[in-house]
């Protein structure tokens, strides 16, 4: 009988079952940890577009509020002196 005609002992085949089940799960490990990553970041750039929706409507909203103002004042200003000889 040939030496590679030789079955392999039962603890090469379950060391080698053990290995290759290790490999799986690491590769599984990366692939979760890749989608984490992917995720983070679509998550970041959510908040980010977030930030920037309400960054923009309060700008509008304080210039809204700044133009009411001046244009209260100088109404006023206008009403108050135009009466007054």
């Amino acid at each position: 009988m040939n030496s590679t005609d030789q079955k392999p002992f039962p603890c090469e085949l379950w060391n080698e079952r053990q290995a290759s089940l290790a490999l799986e799960q690491d590769l599984a490990q990366t692939r979760q940890s890749d989608l984490r990553a992917v995720n983070r970041e679509a998550i970041r750039r959510e908040e980010e577009a977030s930030k920037d929706t309400n960054r923009i409507f309060w700008r509008g909203v304080m210039r809204f509020i700044t133009h009411m103002t001046l244009a209260t004042i100088v109404i006023y200003t206008i009403i108050h002196f135009a009466g007054k000889p």
